[in-house]
């Protein structure tokens, strides 16, 4: 899909309308409200306006450019791409409403401990224009002076005086922003934040759960056995019903079988006995593996783009 929207973001949030706030985050994955915020306050407000816009700029020339389109997640990155995941997608969306409401109840009182990342929210005043949120993992907060370097600062009388202060470095580059329901990623950060190991596997004994669901196996607790064996939970992420449906057909089932060598009982259903027949069955219904039309080769792709060709 085009990449317009995230243009219309880096030129739209540019406008005097736009408000800004910045909020430090620290992750804490054993607590209830895994999400702990401090808003940030600035000795002079035209600071953070400068960094927004900079920002904007920043990600526009380096990020936006940089990349051909926007698709959909698929737990992979092609690196030439920008991944787009609804907030109110099973893998993000309960860690999406705590970190949400970590944000409205943030007090300026400062965290202790390591800071995970920051956040950059901005707030339209004009009827029209959408709220938009930046992200960046990635601790903001270093000390200059340190084992490895002695940093000086020269005073009013042009004399060298040791800076033992902690200092703040905001990046010009953003992890992930989020606008109108979405969350557009550059990287796969965004997991680790939002704990997506955890998520993935519940959808992978979801999707299991499904294959399994649709009566075409000699023996289904066998397949079911295997399944779970099987490594990569983020390749579930794309199991959708048009495979699924495919294989519940039972001449379409069979051309499946041929294509991957899998093999029927007397019934028609799948015989899988192994771990490489289940993986072979789980790629393909999770779009991981295709046939040529041309050639009737079948092949393996990580990453699943539509092509839009008029």
């Amino acid at each position: 899909m085009s990449k317009n929207v995230l243009n219309n973001i880096c030129t739209s949030a540019q406008k005097d309308s736009y408000s800004w706030a910045l909020y430090f985050f620290k992750i804490d994955k054993r607590a209830k409200q895994p999400f702990k915020t401090n808003k940030v306050r600035f000795k002079n407000d035209i600071y953070l306006l400068q960094y927004a816009r900079n920002l904007l700029n920043a990600t526009k020339t380096y990020q936006v450019d940089q990349i051909s389109e926007v698709q959909d997640y698929d737990g992979e990155n092609s690196k030439v791409s920008c991944d787009k995941l609804l907030l109110t997608n099973e893998l993000v969306s309960e860690q999406w409403k705590l970190f949400t409401q970590a944000v409205t109840t943030s007090s300026d009182q400062k965290i202790k401990g390591k800071i995970n990342g920051y956040i950059l929210c901005g707030q339209p005043s004009e009827d029209g224009d959408k709220p938009v949120t930046f992200v960046k993992v990635a601790n903001p907060i270093t000390k200059l002076t340190n084992k490895k370097s002695v940093v000086f600062s020269a005073n009013a009388n042009d004399e060298l005086d040791l800076i033992t202060d902690d200092v703040c470095r905001l990046y010009l580059t953003v992890d992930f922003i989020a606008y109108e329901g979405a969350m557009y990623t550059f990287n796969h950060t965004f997991e680790t934040v939002f704990n997506l190991e955890k998520t993935m596997a519940k959808v992978k004994k979801g999707a299991i759960d499904e294959i399994a669901g649709t009566n075409v196996f000699s023996n289904v607790d066998t397949f079911k056995s295997l399944a779970s064996q099987y490594k990569s939970s983020r390749t579930f992420i794309t199991l959708k019903p048009e495979r699924i449906n495919r294989i519940k057909n039972k001449r379409s089932r069979k051309a499946v079988a041929d294509m991957l060598h899998l093999p029927l009982d007397s019934n028609g259903n799948f015989a899988i006995t192994t771990e490489d027949e289940v993986s072979l069955l789980i790629r393909y219904l999770c779009f991981k593996i295709f046939q040529d039309n041309e050639t009737k080769d079948v092949l393996e792709a990580n990453t699943v783009t539509k092509l839009s060709i008029a």
